[in-house]
């Protein structure tokens, strides 16, 4: 009965890590970008370092990298992740040293260099493969610093003491979420290189590791932009709407609301309808989107 429980404990935190650190992949939300933040990460960065402390230099290179992120600070953004997934190498931390690559990719991606996303990506795949045969345990520190999933249960916290109960999160989360989400996002970089036969494969490959539709919004999503470029129009709408659907879930497991999810898909139909020559459609689509600002923006 213990080990069933520990189990379905070790199952939620895979749940939960999984989910918050695909909406960081997907949105790049994370530490909110202020300037005492900030300044205070600066600091603490400065401390480690003077006291030769290369765990806590890891972890918060990595916490500025995210905020850098967020609040549109490319170079930052950039310098301070590819630093940060450098010492989480040396130190065999395969959770900070995905994540890191994973968002190099998505900020690559949002500034028009496919080419550096795929490479940053292929990066991710490579370090998940070197944490399959990793003997190191998931690292809870890790998991602080970079998931907006407030507080961790202490049953959880114990079972991550626990080397046989950490060794098994792990190899879930790699399963279960790392894959998944490695291979959706490589094939949308994909997608922007005009890699479509690969890019297919690849979201093939994440659709079949994703369990309880946890992605279904950005896999589907991610097809529905590849067959956008195929110009196979019928099933782009397909793929979108799907996407659409699962949003409003995904959203609010998250707890960041569907609309930036929404707002996204609206904006592909509408442009979808437009090409396929369906005016109505795309005007559509084009007031929900228009409704959906309008009470993101609405007094509560």
């Amino acid at each position: 009965m213990k080990s069933h429980r520990n189990a379905v404990a070790a199952a939620a935190l895979v749940y939960l890590f999984a989910l918050s650190l695909h909406g960081q992949a997907s949105e790049q939300m994370s530490i909110q970008p202020t300037t005492q933040t900030r300044e205070q990460l600066t600091k603490a960065l400065q401390a480690y370092r003077e006291t030769k402390d290369r765990r806590g230099e890891a972890l918060t290179l990595l916490q500025l990298g995210i905020m850098d992120a967020g609040s549109g600070s490319v170079s930052g953004a950039r310098s301070n992740l590819i630093e940060a997934v450098e010492k989480m190498r040396t130190q065999n931390d395969f959770v900070g040293a995905w994540v890191g690559l994973v968002l190099l990719s998505q900020i690559e991606m949002a500034t028009g260099r496919p080419a550096d996303a795929v490479s940053h990506i292929e990066g991710a795949l490579v370090a998940l493969n070197e944490a399959k045969v990793s003997t190191a345990p998931f690292r809870l520190d890790t998991f602080l610093a970079v998931s907006p999933v407030s507080g961790v249960p202490p049953q959880m916290r114990q079972m991550l003491d626990d080397p046989h109960m950490a060794g098994v999160i792990k190899s879930m989360l790699i399963q279960y979420s790392f894959d998944p989400i490695t291979h959706d996002v490589y094939g949308s970089a994909l997608i922007l290189t005009g890699q479509l036969e690969k890019a297919e494969a690849e979201l093939k490959t994440a659709a079949a590791g994703t369990t309880q539709g946890l992605y279904d919004f950005s896999i589907e999503l991610h097809f529905g932009d590849l067959r956008f470029q195929q110009q196979r129009y019928d099933e782009a709408r397909t793929h979108y709407v799907k996407a659409l659907n699962a949003s409003s879930t995904t959203g609010a497991t998250l707890s960041i609301g569907d609309q930036p999810i929404k707002a996204s898909i609206y904006d592909r139909l509408v442009r979808l309808e437009t090409i396929a020559g369906h005016p109505d459609e795309a005007k559509r689509w084009s007031e929900k989107a228009r409704e959906l600002v309008k009470n993101a923006t609405r007094p509560r």
